[in-house]
C-alpha cells in the first residue's frame, strides 16, 4: 500500500491534477483603467534576514514572484498604493519591511508603499487590511501565489472586502520544449502534492472556522 501511495504522489499525474484544480480558478490579470484607484496588496510569502545580500535575495522565490507582480501592476496602472504584509518570527525585522526595501531598490517611491507588519496568517492579513485601509473602499487587487489564491480570495471576501485576483508564482507552466513522462518519480512532484494538500486543508479549515 505504501508503495502505491509513493507512486501516486511521486509521479506527476495526481500532484499536477491537484495543483491544476487550484491554479485554474483565477487567470493572470490584464488591468485597465477600471482598476486604477484600487490599492494592490501583496501577501507575504517568506523571507530571511541576511544583511550581506540584497533585499530581493532575502525574499523567498514565492515572495519575489509576488513582488514582481505587484511592481508590474504598479507600472501598468496609475501608480497605485502597494501594500506589503508579513510579520517577523525571530529577528525583529518584518517580511513587510524587507519587501518594502526590495521594492524601493527596484524603483518604487516610498510614499507609494504601505506596510502591515503584524499579520502572520492570511486571515490576519485580510483583517488588518480591513481595519486599516478599507475606510474609502473595500475594493483591492490581491496578489499572492496562484495555488494560494482560492484560499486568500475566500478569506478576504469573508472579511467583507472585494478583492480582484492577481495570481503569481505559478507552479504549472506550459513548456512544449520539455518532454516529461508521467510515470517518472521526482521530488518536485512530492513538493507539489504537499503544497496542494496544504491549500486544501487550509481552505476547509477557513470555511469551518
Amino acid at each position: 500500500m505504501s508503495l502505491v501511495w509513493l507512486f501516486l504522489t511521486g509521479t506527476k499525474w495526481i500532484p499536477d491534477l491537484m495543483v491544476y484544480s487550484l491554479e485554474k480558478q483565477y487567470q493572470t490579470i490584464n488591468p485597465d483603467s477600471t482598476f486604477n484607484k484600487m490599492p494592490v496588496m501583496v501577501l507575504g510569502g517568506g523571507s530571511v534576514y541576511d544583511t550581506d545580500i540584497s533585499p530581493q535575495d532575502r525574499l523567498t522565490s514565492g515572495s519575489l514572484a509576488r513582488l514582481n507582480e505587484g511592481i508590474r501592476l504598479f507600472h501598468t496602472l496609475d501608480k497605485p498604493l502597494l501594500v506589503f504584509s508579513g510579520y517577523s518570527s525571530k529577528n525583529g525585522v518584518t517580511q513587510a519591511a524587507i519587501t518594502k526595501e526590495a521594492a524601493i531598490s527596484l524603483g518604487i517611491p516610498e510614499k507609494q508603499i504601505f506596510i502591515l507588519e503584524d499579520p502572520s496568517t492570511t486571515e490576519e492579513e485580510a483583517e488588518a487590511y480591513k481595519k486599516v485601509l478599507s475606510e474609502k473602499s473595500n475594493d483591492l487587487i490581491l496578489v499572492t501565489s496562484d495555488i494560494h489564491m482560492p484560499r486568500a480570495m475566500y478569506l478576504f471576501r469573508k472579511a467583507g472586502l472585494n478583492p480582484v485576483a492577481a495570481p503569481s508564482d505559478h507552479i504549472l507552466r506550459k513548456d512544449k520544449s520539455i518532454g516529461s513522462y508521467w510515470w517518472h518519480s521526482h521530488r518536485n512532484n512530492f513538493d507539489k502534492f504537499s503544497a496542494a494538500m496544504h491549500e486544501y486543508i487550509g481552505l476547509v479549515w477557513a470555511k469551518l472556522s
